[in-house]
């Protein structure tokens, strides 16, 4: 497939070809003279609009890399959008997740709206159990009985 230049360009030589077997064929010197400066001329117009048609290809490269460019960009966003969102969800997971479990004990989590929690295998009438847990607030669930606090030991 040839550019728009390429074939602008095979015209030029082909007029400046024929400038060049036309030279000398007037009946006198001017009349060749006058058939030259025309093919010249034609010449010329055939070279400006080859630069024409350059000038055009490269605006239109450029402008091809500048949307190619403004989609990468575009893309990029997204993603970036996509990662923030995903990371916001993933932490709105986490924060309900934690705050389901009562805040004032580690190493298990115990439900901070049960009516109340009482140690496995000890003699507790639940309705809940939970094993060793360490008391870091208020113990009002009486797990920590000798006060240590580790409740469940």
């Amino acid at each position: 497939m040839k550019s728009a230049f390429g074939t602008s360009r095979v015209a030029a030589l082909i007029l400046v070809c024929l400038a060049a077997v036309f030279a000398g064929c007037g009946s006198d010197g001017e009349s060749g003279a006058f058939q030259q400066e025309a093919l010249r001329e034609e010449a010329q117009e055939a070279r400006q609009e080859a630069a024409r048609w350059r000038r055009a290809e490269a605006r239109e490269r450029r402008e091809a890399r500048r949307r190619q460019a403004r989609e990468r960009v575009r893309e990029r966003a997204q993603e970036e959008e996509r990662v923030h969102e995903e990371e916001a969800a993933t932490a709105e997971v986490e924060e309900e997740e934690a705050s389901e479990c009562d805040p004032n004990y580690v190493g298990a989590c115990l439900d901070p709206y049960a009516s109340d929690y009482d140690c496995e295998g000890g003699s507790g009438d639940g309705p809940n159990y939970t094993g060793p847990v360490t008391v870091v607030g208020s113990d009002h669930y009486g797990l920590d009985a000798d006060g240590d606090g580790y409740g469940c030991e």
